[in-house]
């Protein structure tokens, strides 16, 4: 009688626990529709409601809708990496378009104890790549959402090396890539003594490209860079078809001194030069940078106006010189700033200050476009030509902003 007792109180419990979980009574493939279409955080919240819940939240199914979904909404999150007040502090906000009601919530990094100082290299389907900014050989891919990380093993490294990063995703692969490009003193110059190198790493320079597979587990060097590509190119790696794209440096290129984009294919591991747009004039691009605006390769360049106005051109077809336009062109601009926090220690504003002042972020689905001004966040409609400053509670002081697209995807091992 016990037993019987006993199996028809679990009955109950299950009966109730079944009326207070709507998902579980609907046909599988519906109730995978229904949270595919919610914020990554409310999915992420789902799996403290119970295990049947959890488990569903884990279905592959769901992680492919939910990335899918995430990727045609726009349903984008902003990445603040912040050294100020706590040095090394990871924030985001999610929002559809600037929303100042929405709240940044504080990411926690797992790693920190082993890497207390990290740069971000790039954010690709949900995932996003760290390195260690003091010692440039800890390499991280970490899901912010899942807390899913993974620690790349360590490569192959050279004195006083100068390395780029950049991290993808290849849509036909479906491979995830971490490239090094990594720039070392010719030593093998011994008529050169030791405390000279230094001076002589600029016209002796060597080079060698590391790939990372996360399918596998191991680094492989494809050989040297055929480019001398821009270390303080930011964002580093901006990633179109397939493609990483940087700035190279200064030097002789199609018979005069400029700067030219350099991609790196993902599928065969090559680089090639991008034409750039004819911008007219034959001087350095000085405050210039890359970016992705409609999924389109995007290039930001000092406009005639003068005093810090950008021409933002962007090319309408991958690959061909002529489709590039300029779609828009940025006036001047100077953020508000506290004047309390221009007294802050020099070592707050230095990793600022030797960056390029502005940098474009994304174009929102209201048309206007993102952009960073040095830690402020601001809002330019093309239409009307004004700025407007975008802040949201909780948002911390001199940050950098990636854009992220948040998602339940595991890292790939």
């Amino acid at each position: 009688m016990d037993f019987q007792r006993e199996i028809k109180k679990r009955k109950c419990h299950n009966e109730e626990e079944d009326e207070h979980q709507p998902l579980k009574c609907l046909p599988h493939e519906i109730a995978l529709d229904i949270l595919s279409r919610l914020p990554i955080k409310s999915v992420i919240q789902s799996r403290f409601a119970c295990r049947s819940w959890n488990l569903l939240s884990r279905d592959l199914h769901l992680v492919n809708m939910h990335m899918s979904r995430a990727l045609i909404c726009q349903r984008l999150c902003l990445i603040f990496h912040s050294d100020y007040p706590i040095r090394n502090q990871l924030h985001f906000v999610e929002f559809s378009d600037v929303d100042d009601n929405e709240i940044v919530r504080k990411i926690d990094t797992p790693f920190v104890g082993s890497s207390p100082e990290f740069s971000v290299i790039g954010s690709c389907n949900g995932l996003l790549c760290l390195v260690d900014s003091l010692l440039a050989d800890s390499i991280y891919i970490y899901n912010p959402f899942t807390r899913d990380y993974k620690v790349l093993p360590k490569s192959v490294e050279f004195e006083n090396q100068i390395v780029i990063h950049g991290f993808g995703f290849h849509p036909v692969t479906k491979e995830y890539k971490v490239i090094k490009i990594v720039y070392y003193p010719n030593t093998y110059n011994l008529e050169i003594p030791r405390h000279f190198r230094r001076l002589t790493f600029r016209s002796s320079r060597k080079s060698d490209v590391q790939i990372f597979n996360l399918g596998n587990n191991e680094w492989r060097s494809i050989g040297e860079a055929p480019y001398r590509l821009e270390k303080r190119s930011s964002p580093p790696g901006i990633l179109v078809s397939g493609r990483l794209h940087w700035m190279s440096q200064r030097g002789n290129y199609n018979g005069r001194r400029e700067r030219i984009i350099v991609s790196f294919d993902l599928v065969d591991d090559s680089f090639q030069e991008i034409p750039r747009p004819d911008t007219g004039t034959l001087r350095s691009w000085a405050n210039d940078h890359l970016a992705v605006l409609g999924g389109c390769l995007s290039a930001a360049v000092p406009s005639s106006l003068g005093n810090g106005a950008l021409d933002i051109w962007v090319m309408k077809e991958y690959g061909v010189k002529d489709s590039w336009v300029k779609d828009f062109t940025l006036g001047a601009y100077s953020p508000t700033l506290i004047l309390a926090e221009l007294r802050e220690p020099y070592w707050i504003w230095k990793s600022f200050l030797g960056r390029r002042f502005v940098q474009i972020i994304c174009l929102l689905k209201n048309g206007d476009i993102l952009v960073e001004y040095r830690g402020t966040l601001a809002s330019y409609n093309p239409d009307s030509g004004i700025f407007k400053e975008v802040s949201f509670q909780g948002m911390p002081r001199l940050f950098q902003t990636t854009v992220h697209i948040g998602s339940l995807n595991p890292v790939q091992s």
